[in-house]
């Protein structure tokens, strides 16, 4: 009895604070993301992260950006002639899903190709949106402390930037200058799945109860199965 007079701890519960129609836009630097993606070994599921960022939220667009290699570059090497299959297929994919791709050529160098203008491409479209009024909230799925400048220019428009990456590739910058932070290392099992999945032994069938028996049966049989005697005495006789 006494304990139902007892005074019942108040828990505290987190409230998120949320706009009436938040609308959101998704930047993803994919540049940024495969570095991430290749260290962890994951494979990313880009429709799961993109509703895992959004949450409630509604969705302007989600924006994807990376560099793919020039007809050029793709005459002169047959190695990157294949990649680059591959890569089609994937970004065709993207865009099936709804998720707006935009590209810049890579840039050959004596170390290889990097991407070029990636960043300038993303930048201008977060910026170009915030002054149009497009969203109210730019989701960048990035690490790069390149873009502290970007969204504080875009914070100064009135809108609200919350930033996205793996641990690997984040930048404190560029988390202490955002409004909202996510390490997606934390959440990985809601969009990721590994690249290399481990083989599944084949599980050993139990034998039934009647297997069992006559297993046991045969055993007590062999054991008490009258031994053969040996003819050896009666040629000794004769």
């Amino acid at each position: 009895m006494i304990e139902l007079f007892k005074k019942k701890k108040k828990v505290e519960r987190i409230v998120e604070p949320r706009y009436i129609n938040e609308k959101v836009a998704i930047f993803i630097d994919a540049g940024n993301m495969f570095h991430a993606s290749n260290y962890l070994k994951i494979k990313i599921d880009y429709r799961k992260l993109i509703n895992f960022l959004k949450k409630d939220r509604w969705l302007l667009r989600a924006y994807f950006y990376t560099g793919i290699p020039s007809p050029e570059i793709l005459q002169e090497n047959e190695e990157l002639r294949q990649q680059w299959k591959k890569q089609q297929g994937f970004l065709n994919e993207l865009q099936r899903i709804g998720i707006k791709v935009k590209t810049m050529p890579l840039k050959k160098t004596p170390e290889g190709f990097i991407e070029k203008g990636v960043d300038v491409l993303l930048a201008t479209d977060m910026v170009s949106l915030a002054f149009r009024d497009g969203y109210d909230t730019a989701i960048l799925v990035s690490g790069d402390s390149d873009y502290v400048p970007v969204v504080e220019e875009i914070q100064s428009l009135g809108k609200r930037v919350e930033n996205a990456s793996f641990k690997r590739t984040s930048s404190f910058e560029l988390r202490k200058v955002c409004d909202d932070f996510i390490l997606l290392d934390n959440h990985m099992q809601k969009f990721t799945t590994p690249l290399n999945k481990p083989v599944e032994k084949p599980e050993k069938k139990e034998k039934s109860f009647l297997d069992k028996l006559l297993q046991t049966l045969k055993t007590i049989f062999a054991a008490n199965k009258p031994k053969e005697k040996s003819n050896t005495k009666k040629e000794r006789k004769r």
